[in-house]
């Protein structure tokens, strides 16, 4: 891919190049600084929002200075002083230098010499002057310093009148230019303004001060007492507020400098890519001009160095995100289970999706720079799995091929991809899975799960898909067998732990188990959790696809060793192995359903399971059941399975009896 050369942040330095109508301002306000005659120093204000102009209006008012002999323009940025504790010494250094380049006449010569000794009584004392010379000094220096600074006092009055009749006599009015006030430390930013208020108050001499009040306010209010404003006022004569960009301004801007955009990509057209940027408003992220340019250069440079052919568009919504929210970038990175999978009901799929929607918006709480709308509305376009949170638009499976055939993130397979420099934390890498493919024991296995944390609920979630897109034809019995094994030892605190941890496990199952590698005797072998081979059954089922159901015999033992548990513990497991049946294959979940059915016990506890009720407490049968059987089937089932039922069934059967037989009026939630 060929991008157009990067372009550094810069401010535009001629009208020329203006892009926001503020050239005949700039203009005016050049005319009314050569109008002023007085002596007294002034000081003018360029006040506007970071990245919203400031330098460049500053840059387009002195144009009109560059061959105008009157003046003199001194341009000192406070924010690249090295050292702080001598801001004041630093700035009379600059002036005194400026001024001997500008003349080498003894007039000049005196001028620069003046401020020079200014710059050297400065240098050794660390106090802030207040508003008379050096009668504020700071509270961390003693009292010997102190008498040292009132002697200094009576110098720098007369080095100051010295000053002012060497500016009368160069008979030029000096222009300095102080930029980025809004970057400095606090009390940086007193400093400047007393120095601008009672040290450099020269005759003849002009500040053009460049700052965001919001901040410079804040930082005064912390030394004046809540008075920043007011002490502004004092200082700044002439504040010229800059008008915020506006969202136009700012798209078209935006969509001009990406039109300059010169670049090679056979996935998608440019036109496309640019229609998706209007159509999603892509533009709205960004507050200023700056902004703007910063996200480009980024943008431009990683796509420089991307090896697939991506979906531009999408690339262009994740390095958004990696320049102005890298924790919610990381977020997305590490949690790509979420972003995407496909939607499907799952047990307690509503309170997952409440689940996913809180993690989200616990995460756009924190953004330090975009909207939470722009976030929410960006991902929308192109995550289909969020935009089915929030607008039920299903992603079907003709979406899915739509989404790998353009490379889209959305699609697993290319999803890393999309993260040039990808974290160094992130535990399931193409090495890990490598790893796991040439191991072949019981305890090769066990060393890499324990070396990379692969026993954990969360990480354990994200395997079977990696290892679907890095380890497609990979099947091992030694793998399955181990993956048994150690089904009771994966941890979690997640909600829905249990049924997190067989759905990851059915995934497993269901893409890497082949019939000739597993014999069906260890199916029945005790040393093995019986959870873990229960899965193992439904999902060889499930991806077999055979007409006969495999293990039918294993699995009805393994129902009998089933019920030798807790009541309660039966239907949490057996109706978490219903729901991630359902999640993969409704046909497959009615033929494992008709073997639950042939034990009554277990049939008994799956009946109680789907009776609930609602906010008038009244019973009703959840939908789900139906994706089990239909009424027709499931009113048979009861017939057959409670034909002599005990006290302790009669309540539940008579109740489904009575439900089956009137089914218009069931109540399906």
């Amino acid at each position: 891919m060929q991008t157009s050369t990067f372009k550094v942040d810069k401010a535009i330095t001629s009208k020329n190049e203006d892009l926001f109508s503020r050239r005949e301002n700039a203009t005016t306000l050049a005319k009314i600084i050569k109008s002023y005659q007085d002596e007294d120093s002034i000081s003018i204000g360029i006040i506007g929002d970071w990245g919203g102009g400031k330098t460049s209006f500053i840059n387009m008012v002195l144009e009109d200075f560059n061959d105008d002999k009157k003046f003199i323009i001194i341009n000192f940025n406070p924010w690249n002083i090295s050292t702080r504790k001598q801001l004041i010494s630093d700035f009379f250094t600059k002036l005194s230098i400026e001024i001997g380049r500008k003349n080498t006449s003894k007039r000049y010569k005196k001028l620069s010499n003046g401020l020079k000794v200014l710059s050297y009584a400065f240098k050794p004392f660390k106090f802030i002057p207040g508003l008379d010379i050096a009668s504020e000094i700071s509270d961390n220096i003693s009292n010997a310093l102190q008498e040292i600074a009132e002697m200094t006092e009576k110098n720098l009055d007369t080095t100051k009148e010295e000053i002012n009749n060497a500016i009368k006599k160069i008979d030029k009015k000096i222009i300095i230019v102080i930029d980025d006030l809004d970057r400095l430390a606090d009390t940086d930013i007193q400093e400047i303004f007393q120095l601008v208020r009672s040290i450099a108050d020269f005759k003849n001499t002009m500040y053009i001060l460049a700052y965001d009040n919001e901040i410079v306010t804040k930082a005064l209010d912390k030394i004046q007492k809540d008075k920043g404003e007011r002490y502004i006022e004092k200082i700044v004569q002439v504040p010229i507020v800059l008008p915020k960009l506006n969202k136009a301004d700012l798209t078209a801007i935006f969509m001009q400098k990406i039109e300059q955009f010169s670049f090679v990509y056979e996935k998608i057209d440019k036109n496309e890519f640019i229609e998706n940027l209007n159509t999603n408003h892509f533009a709205g992220a960004f507050e200023n001009i700056r902004d703007i340019n910063r996200y480009l250069n980024v943008l431009k440079f990683e796509m420089s160095v991307i090896k697939q052919e991506l979906y531009l568009y999408d690339f262009a919504v994740i390095t958004l995100f990696k320049v102005f929210e890298p924790k919610f970038y990381e977020f997305i990175y590490k949690h790509f289970e979420i972003f995407t999978g496909a939607t499907s009901e799952g047990y307690g799929y509503e309170e997952q999706n409440l689940s996913v929607k809180k993690m989200i918006k616990e995460q756009t709480e924190s953004l330090n720079k975009l909207k939470k709308e722009v976030i929410r509305k960006l991902l929308i376009s192109i995550f289909p799995r969020i935009e089915w949170l929030y607008k039920r638009e299903f992603y079907t499976s003709k979406n899915k091929v739509e989404y790998a055939n353009k490379n889209r993130i959305a699609s697993l397979e290319y999803f890393q991809d999309y993260f040039v420099l990808n974290f160094a934390e992130d535990v399931i890498r193409k090495e890990t899975i490598d790893k796991i493919i040439k191991a072949n024991s019981h305890q090769e296995y066990d060393d890499i799960f324990n070396k990379y944390g692969l026993k954990s609920s969360e990480v354990l979630n994200k395997l079977p898909l990696k290892m679907s897109v890095y380890a497609k034809e990979f099947k091992s019995s030694e793998f399955i067998y181990y993956l048994w094994s150690i089904f009771d030892e994966i941890y979690g605190e997640a909600q829905f732990f249990y049924f997190e941890k067989c759905k990851s496990f059915f995934e497993f199952f269901s893409k890497f188990a082949g019939k000739e590698n597993i014999n069906t005797k260890e199916l029945l072998n005790a040393k093995y959790p019986l959870d873990a081979r229960m899965l193992f059954i439904y999902s060889y089922n499930f991806s077999m696809k055979q007409k006969e159901y495999f293990c039918e015999k294993e699995l009805k033992i393994l129902l009998e060793k089933l019920l030798q548990e807790d009541n309660e513990k039966v239907k949490e497991k057996i109706k978490a192995h219903i729901y991630a049946l359902k999640i993969n294959n409704f046909h497959y979940l009615k033929n494992t359903f008709k073997i639950f059915a042939q034990n009554s016990k277990i049939f008994f506890l799956i009946l109680e399971i789907f009776i609930e009720k609602d906010e008038n407490n009244q019973k009703y049968i959840n939908q789900n059941l139906w994706l089990c059987a239909n009424y027709k089937e499931l009113k048979t089932m009861i017939e057959e399975a409670f034909k002599n039922p005990s006290d302790e069934q009669k309540e539940i059967v008579d109740f489904y009896k009575d439900k089956l037989s009137h089914y218009k009026s069931l109540i399906q939630k």
